[in-house]
């Protein structure tokens, strides 16, 4: 074996060594496995201790009351994974949200990507939250949706037939960060007061008009273990 001959095999030896173990996902298995991540929904449950699959499946399934079987399986850390029989029954349970367990919060996600499973998203939940003490000026669906922008994602404005949100609150589907403080309050001005504020300020008032902003509270429906203290949801 001549000196050329053994740097080839030395160098093909180190090129096996360095992918052994390492898979490409090959496009025809990456297609039938986002059809079979389409049927399906993970969530985790927002709990310090360990959930058991059959009473988590014993508590959900009859609330759900879907038309096909749902296959749930755990994949560990309270994280569990839903097989749908068809879409509509994973569009039911994703719109009929949020779903608590035991009073904790069960994050629900469509998955996504080639993804580990604890890395997925379980950050968002989307809320019907009310809005009260809204003026009159702005009952309407822009000026709600822009409200509701300053709590999270805004998904749907409730109105009625003419685009109105008249009534003791407004109604709006949030996707809500979990992660940060719930907003318990939100305080509305107008521009123009606001340029006045800072003459003020520039004038050397410290103090500012309280009267000036509008107080909204806000409340958020179905809202599972909640702290009142610093304003998180769950753990």
């Amino acid at each position: 074996m001549d000196t050329e001959e053994l740097i080839k095999k030395c160098k093909a030896i180190s090129l096996n060594g360095e992918t052994r173990g390492k898979i490409t996902l090959k496009s025809i298995m990456k297609e039938k496995g986002e059809k079979i991540m389409a049927g399906c929904l993970v969530g985790k449950v927002l709990l310090n201790r360990e959930v058991k699959k059959e009473g988590f499946k014993a508590a959900l399934l009859p609330v759900w009351k879907t038309m096909k079987e749902i296959k749930i399986n755990e994949l560990g850390d309270n994280i569990f994974i839903f097989q749908f029989g068809c879409e509509a029954d994973k569009r039911k349970v994703l719109a009929g949200g949020p779903w608590h367990f035991d009073k904790a919060l069960i994050v629900m996600i469509e998955p996504v990507g080639l993804r580990e499973v604890t890395k997925q998203n379980f950050t968002h939940v989307s809320f019907w939250v009310q809005i009260l003490n809204v003026p009159i000026m702005c009952m309407n669906a822009e000026m709600i949706r822009e409200l509701g922008e300053a709590i999270g994602r805004v998904e749907e404005v409730a109105t009625d037939v003419t685009g109105t949100c008249f009534g003791k609150y407004a109604r709006l589907c949030i996707s809500i960060d979990i992660i940060k403080p719930l907003i318990k309050v939100l305080h509305l001005r107008q521009e123009d007061e606001d340029a006045m504020e800072r003459e003020e300020q520039e004038e050397g008032e410290d103090s500012v008009n309280k009267e000036k902003e509008i107080p909204m509270s806000v409340r958020y429906e179905r809202l599972p273990d909640f702290c009142y203290v610093c304003g998180h949801v769950g753990l």
